[in-house]
């Protein structure tokens, strides 16, 4: 082979191996308004905002959820609560978040109140930047009435639209 064709294809093989550099989804000072399917046991209303930082790779959000349901079999369902996601993965196109929660889960005339910690994974698809997709899973800690633990988790558990 000649030189030439070596050493062109030594370039192309050296960029497409070198890694590219990746810069972090930056949601500060950002609002995203969709649902949540599994922090409480109804579809939920979604609010988040992105707390302003120094670094667009610290990512803080508060979540407000709410939820209602009035024709439930059991008598209406309602959940209202809020969630602190810190991510301690930011990408481009995907956040891994930890993540404390609590609210009112109320259904049937009865209520209690749920403790949630969580992991939740918000991806962006190409072209799509502001249309975050929501999984996660995460521990229930129900006290009252019913008090119990469980686990919840959603392959495809919310959205949001960041404005």
């Amino acid at each position: 082979m000649p030189r030439r064709t070596l050493a062109v294809g030594g370039l192309l093989l050296g960029a497409l191996l070198s890694p590219a550099p990746a810069h972090a989804k930056d949601l500060r000072n950002r609002v995203g308004v969709g649902y949540n399917a599994w922090f409480g046991q109804v579809n939920a209303l979604s609010v988040r905002y992105g707390l302003p930082t120094g670094d667009p790779a610290i990512n803080i959000q508060l979540e407000g959820d709410f939820g209602l349901v009035s024709n439930a079999p059991n008598g209406s369902e309602v959940f209202a609560g809020g969630r602190l996601l810190y991510g301690v993965v930011v990408e481009d196109n995907m956040n891994l978040s930890l993540g404390a929660g609590g609210g009112y889960v109320g259904s049937g005339g009865g209520g209690l109140v749920r403790l949630q910690p969580s992991a939740t994974v918000d991806f962006f698809l190409f072209g799509l930047e502001n249309l975050g997709f929501s999984s996660g899973f995460g521990l229930n800690l129900d006290l009252g009435s019913n008090s119990g633990v469980s686990t919840t988790g959603s392959v495809i558990g919310g959205l949001n639209y960041w404005f």
